[in-house]
This record gives structure tokens, sequence and C-alpha cells, in this order.
């Protein structure tokens, strides 16, 4: 099960939005044998319904609570395909963190099958795109990091922060990071209903009568294929505001059943609005104004989850101070949106993310459009 709300909320803004990522020190491997690539795990342990949907391969503990974790990722998929200069999609890190967060606490730290997993936030930050690039295998990954539990666990509970760097061909690409709650079911019925709105409340009444909605167009949302848009605008409304559609029967938002709004659809409707907002509103890769899609990729990544969402409250995806170029140390500016997610007065979710412009980029690295020397929010 994929659960996503915050239960102790945290800002979203950096006190220096420009530092470089916390830097994990390099340590040694793990000696208990090579990680592999031959089969997926099992899917219970990272908590899918498709064995299609598991991307883990092998996992080793090391010293302490260093652990390594392989994933492979498919070089097409329905909901995760490439962009048009090659790269693979960013939201596969957070799908393969996230699955590889659940398989450590599961395998590692003998944390129960019937746990249900609630994700508190999660940031990513790709340091090398050309590493990610789609070649004509399935890329190998490793995800080289730590699983540190909190002071306290007990039997009914046990939160973590799982961080690590990614590598690939023995490059390291990118740094993810994701803060998480393991809790027994009774203890989740207690958390998810302590604070689900009383029926009827405002945002049952967020439907906005009057609305003009129109859907984006995959173009617009960075999307391949229409079905996978999220996102609608109000032709009667200021830009920036998007109601957010929740389909149940979609198999890849909701690839099992879920009691609420998934954590994975809030963070792709966080995606497509900032690719709408980047790309064809006002600010354009030449710094123009207009309504045309302009390549730009999702660089970093840092979502806030507050609380649960209700499937039956409408989820409007609100933009926060617009888009604000940033200053460029590299050869290409960025672009910065923030995001919230809201429910009547409830905000659910907020999101802080970078969009660089995209460029050919190569396997080998050379050509590469963002490396590690460039600035970018820190990852913690």
């Amino acid at each position: 099960m994929l659960s996503s709300p915050s239960l102790a909320p945290g800002p979203v803004s950096r006190a220096n939005p420009l530092s470089l990522p916390r830097q994990a020190s390099p340590g040694s491997s793990p000696r208990n044998g090579a990680l592999t690539f031959d089969r997926t795990v099992p899917r219970s342990l990272v908590h899918r319904a498709s064995v299609a949907e598991v991307f883990l391969t092998d996992g080793r503990r090391g010293d302490g609570n260093r652990v390594r974790v392989a994933a492979q990722w498919p070089r097409h998929h329905a909901l995760y395909q490439p962009d048009a200069e090659g790269g693979s999609d960013p939201l596969l890190l957070v799908e393969t963190v996230r699955q590889a967060a659940i398989y450590t606490a599961h395998r590692f730290y003998e944390v129960p099958l019937t746990h249900i997993f609630i994700f508190r936030d999660l940031d990513f930050h790709i340091v090398d795109p050309g590493a990610l690039v789609v070649g004509g295998e399935p890329l190998e990954l490793v995800l080289d990091g730590s699983f540190v539990p909190e002071a306290h666990p007990s039997g009914n509970r046990i939160g973590a922060r799982f961080e690590a760097w990614v590598e690939t061909g023995g490059r390291r690409c990118a740094r993810v990071s994701v803060r998480l709650l393991a809790v027994g079911a009774e203890l989740y019925e207690v958390l998810r209903n302590r604070r689900a709105p009383a029926a009827g409340g405002r945002g049952a009444a967020a439907g906005v009568p009057g609305a003009q909605l129109r859907m984006l167009d995959a173009a617009e949302a960075g999307r391949h294929r229409q079905e996978n848009v999220l996102l609608s605008v109000d032709r009667t409304a200021a830009p920036g505001r998007y109601l957010m559609r929740v389909d149940r029967d979609h198999p890849g938002y909701f690839e099992h059943s879920c009691d609420h709004v998934p954590g994975m659809a809030l963070v792709e409707a966080f995606r497509q609005a900032g690719c709408h907002l980047v790309g064809t509103g006002r600010e354009s890769a030449e710094g123009e104004s207009g309504h045309r899609a302009a390549p730009w990729s999702l660089a970093f990544s840092e979502v806030r989850f507050d609380a649960f969402g209700e499937l039956r409250e409408p989820t409007v995806i609100e933009v926060v101070g617009g888009v604000a170029a940033l200053p460029s140390t590299g050869r290409h500016g960025l672009r910065r949106v923030q995001l919230a997610a809201v429910q009547g007065d409830r905000t659910i979710a907020r999101s802080t993310a970078l969009y660089r412009p995209r460029v050919s980029v190569e396997p080998s690295g050379e050509g590469s459009s963002w490396n590690s020397s460039t600035s970018a929010p820190s990852a913690k």
C-alpha cells in the first residue's frame, strides 16, 4: 500500500535555497556479496500488486545502517516514459526510492509485511542527467545509502529516514531521500481518521459552480499519453490553479486499492502543474510569454505531505508565489516552482521543484547539461 501523508509537517523552503546537496560519505561497500539484476524481488516486499511494477532486483545490508539496493528500469513504461531527448522519467527515481525504503524495512529491519507505510516527505536531486539517458538496454542502478530508524521504534510503529546516492555504470547520477512511518493496522486506523474532515465540509463545495474546465493537453502537462493527464484548468479563473482528476480505475495512479489520494498521484500532479507553468506560461525557454510547449525537465523536487487526501473531496493544485528564475552558475538557468495541494481549507501536500532546460545529452556524459557543481537546493 502506498500512503503518503505527513503527521508532522515541515517547512518546504530552505534557509539557503542555492546550496549543494549534502554529500554522503562514500565509506566502504557492504561485504556480503555482489548485487544481482537477474530477477525482481517479491512484490510483497515493495507493496506492489503487479509484478511488472517491481523495479528492485536485490539488496545487501552493510555495517550499521548502511544498505545497497539494486534496481532495473524499463526502457518504456505506461507512466514513466523517456523525454524527447531520451532522458529517463525523473519520477522513476521517486517510485524506486519508495520501493527501496519499504524493501529495506521489511528485509533488514523485521518490519511485518502487514504494516502500512506512511510517507512524510521525499526529495530527489538529479546531478548527472547524462547518466540516465535511455539506451539499448534497461538501466541498472544501485542505491547506496542508509536506513536510519527513529530513536524509539516499537512493535506497532517504526519511523525512519532512507537516503541514498543513485549510481549507474559506476557514475553517481542522483541523490534521493524519504522519511517514512510504518504502523500496524490498528494504529493506522487511528492516524487515518484523526484528521479526516467531516462529511459535507468545505471541501465538498469546492467544485466552483460555473467553472469552465479544460483538461490539459498531454504536451502541456509534460506527458506522452492523454490518459495520464491529471489536471484541468478553469478558463474563468486566474492562471496557476488546477483541479486534479482522481480516477480510481487508472491502472497506474491506483496500482492497487487505496483509501485516500495516493502520494505518487500527488507527486505526479505537482510535476504536471510545474511543466505547464514553466513550459507554457509566463516563463518559456527563451524568456518569452506564450502558450507553447518548452523543453523543460524536472531536476529537483521536494514534497512534504501534510495530511491524507480524501477521495471524495476535490483536490486543487495551486501555485505559491509564481515561477522564479534562479541565478545560474552553469550553462543553463533554472526555474523554481512552489505548489500546494489543497482540499477545501486544508493543505494536504506542498512541493518545491526546479526545472532546467532539456538539452541533448549522451550516455557517455559528454554534453551533460547539469552536474553536481551546479547550484541547487539542499537535498537535506
